[in-house]
């Protein structure tokens, strides 16, 4: 196998190379030198450099006249393709459409990762209002804890599947109202599951409030549907009749053709 430039799992070396060198961009870091990125992967700079070249010249990376690499446009115009073809856009993709009419605030739509218990934002309506703080951009990824998204999505479970994750989950606080204790996260998630939607004021950002229902594909849980805006213009009895209207509006649609 080693003559092969693959390794037991069945790994091509030079892809997996090139793909540890994209995974090293992130929110914190754009913007990497060549030993930045070199030390991230673990690799000698003259290999990181080679394959940075190929990168380049398909679009994938981009370098700055002071040499610094950022992720290339070409990783955009797959994204949106990825975001696109998703089994969750295809079965909400209408339904975020409708939302944002009615609602004229941002419309969320996020896919769960039960592998990294995570959620990938991978659709996003504008707001015709400017929200009171910087909302969820497209391909922002966050772990499951608190929050009105993660709890739907954690309602989308029968009881005993939230029984399972709920325990395994990091509940960091992100602001003073999130919530890091798991039995009261569980018994709002149970409350989510009872009235089909669950519901967030400050807990996941400052300022922010939302509604939010667990998409269902094929009987799984694969993401949620959300309506998110400034605080101020949620009290608790609008916070509800959104989420009821966020539910409503998912099951009436139908899935894109």
């Amino acid at each position: 196998m080693s003559g092969s430039g693959a390794d037991r799992r069945g790994e091509v070396r030079s892809v997996a190379r090139a793909l540890d060198i994209l995974s090293a961009f992130s929110t914190a870091h754009p913007r990497l030198t060549l030993s930045e990125l070199a030390d991230a992967v673990g690799m000698p700079r003259p290999s990181v450099r080679r394959i940075a070249v190929t990168l380049i010249e398909r679009g994938f990376l981009r370098q700055d006249p002071d040499g610094a690499y950022l992720l290339g446009v070409r990783l955009v115009e797959l994204g949106s393709q990825v975001s696109g073809s998703s089994a969750i856009t295809h079965r909400a993709g209408a339904a975020a459409d409708e939302l944002a009419r009615m609602t004229g605030e941002t419309v969320l739509i996020a896919e769960v990762d039960w592998d990294s218990l995570s959620l990938l934002i991978i659709g996003r309506r504008e707001p015709l209002q400017p929200p009171a703080a910087a909302t969820s951009p497209i391909g922002r990824r966050y772990p499951l804890s608190s929050g009105c998204i993660a709890k739907a999505v954690l309602s989308g479970l029968s009881p005993e599947g939230a029984a399972t994750v709920v325990p395994r989950l990091r509940l960091t606080p992100r602001t003073a109202a999130s919530i890091v204790d798991p039995d009261l996260l569980a018994a709002d998630v149970a409350a989510s599951r009872a009235r089909g939607y669950a519901i967030q004021s400050g807990e996941f950002l400052v300022g922010m409030a939302g509604a939010a229902v667990p998409v269902h594909v094929s009987g799984r849980v694969v993401g949620a549907l959300a309506v998110v805006g400034a605080a101020l213009r949620y009290p608790s009895p609008k916070l509800h009749s959104t989420g009821r209207l966020v539910r409503s509006v998912l099951a009436r649609q139908r899935p894109a053709a």
